[in-house]
């Protein structure tokens, strides 16, 4: 029998009605960030006569405590049932965007929206809905935006995110990161789409791959921040070889960050801890992107065809700064086509992301046997997008 959690009932489809979705205000990183101190105004799929106070829909939820909460473990699982803050509620036109940033409510919307926003984006790759992996249980997602607890954590029917803190105790709420937010709905949607190993989490390659891909989901979602592609272009002059808020994931207080998508780890220099195990995976990906966005800007004169055969890996001080310095003059004259690359960089690597995941066998998952595949739905686009992805593989060790 399936239980609701929460008491907020929704019974008709989200996208009864017509309309572009509601609008939201969302930072696309971490507003400590230099250049993303504003949020900017995102929509959703969900139209304003689908959503309710909280935010909710049929979907997610969310509920934030008026009470310091403990983190949920089992078996204190959802729904949350105490006193909570006031929730957000939309303004007269039905959008959410007129919150005060800062304030309770403006969390609270934040988290739902970016959730959302993440779940939008993937299935839209997938051109289906995703189904939860919880759902005999739980019809929707429970969202707590506040808990007293420097983490973040995704769980069956829920997600908690906690607060990170400077060293002077100011507090940075991760329901304010998007890529923490991405990251851990990523792990919601991978196991919705692939199901459980039944050996756990930290047996084999399970639970390294998992973290490798909730990386490239919250990756690939800032990058569908318009404004986000902007600066983050801007930023680089063009070269996606520095460091940058691209291949930074999680940016955290401090110039800290969790895991860097670009690095040159192969399988033999890891550690058997599942982060550090799947750094060589991450890097594939992302290297495949990087060379899908050098090879077009080859392919339309935007840049030297040399840069096509750089070995991203390994490139030293001198060839560094002689990329920047040319792609910074190439994307002075044309940003709008440094652009379009980059855009279709992204979206053939997700569609091949996200072709890949409903074909694993959680209880037989290898980062391998995923790269197989994920090699195959490359080719199914072009010969050239597989052959990107088995070269980035077989350096890391992983093919």
């Amino acid at each position: 029998m399936r239980r609701q959690n929460g008491d907020l009932s929704v019974t008709e489809e989200d996208g009864a009605s017509s309309g572009l979705g509601c609008r939201f205000l969302l930072y696309p990183q971490a507003p400590y960030l230099s250049g993303y101190d504003k949020p900017e105004p995102v929509w959703i799929s969900t139209p304003p006569d689908r959503l309710q106070p909280g935010p909710a829909n049929r979907r997610m939820y969310v509920r934030d405590p008026l009470l310091e909460k403990e983190p949920y473990e089992f078996p204190y699982l959802p729904p949350f049932v105490g006193a909570t803050h006031p929730p957000a509620e939309a303004g007269p036109d039905g959008h959410f965007d007129q919150l005060q940033p800062g304030s309770r409510q403006f969390i609270a919307a934040h988290a739902f929206a970016s959730a959302q926003r993440v779940l939008d984006i993937f299935e839209s790759f997938l051109g289906r809905e995703i189904s939860w992996y919880f759902a005999d249980t739980y019809e929707r997602l429970e969202i707590i935006p506040w808990v007293e607890w420097r983490n973040a954590q995704s769980g069956f029917g829920f997600l908690e995110l906690g607060v990170d803190r400077d060293g002077n105790g100011e507090a940075s709420p991760f329901a304010l990161n998007f890529d923490v937010i991405a990251h851990e709905v990523g792990h919601a949607i991978l196991f919705s789409l692939y199901g459980v190993a039944e050996s756990g989490f930290g047996d084999g390659d399970f639970g390294a791959f998992h973290e490798a891909n909730a990386d490239l989901i919250s990756l690939i979602s800032f990058m569908h921040f318009d404004s986000g592609l902007d600066r983050l272009l801007r930023h680089c002059q063009g070269n996606l070889l520095v460091l940058n808020e691209l291949n930074r994931i999680a940016e955290l207080t401090g110039d800290r960050q969790i895991r860097l998508a670009s690095n040159a780890r192969r399988l033999s220099e890891v550690t058997g801890e599942i982060h550090d195990r799947s750094r060589p995976f991450t890097g594939a990906v992302f290297d495949t992107i990087v060379d899908g966005f050098h090879w077009r800007l080859a392919e339309r004169g935007l840049a030297d065809e040399a840069l096509v055969e750089i070995d991203i890996r390994e490139v030293d001080a001198a060839q560094m700064r002689s990329i920047s310095q040319f792609t910074a003059e190439a994307f002075r004259a044309r940003p709008y086509l440094f652009k379009t690359a980059l855009i279709e960089a992204r979206d053939e690597v997700a569609l091949a992301l996200a072709q890949t995941w409903p074909r694993l066998d959680p209880n037989a998952l290898s980062f391998m046997g995923a790269a197989d595949i994920l090699c195959d739905r490359g080719a199914a686009q072009s010969a050239a997008l597989a052959q990107r992805f088995e070269t980035n593989f077989r350096w890391r060790e992983i093919l």
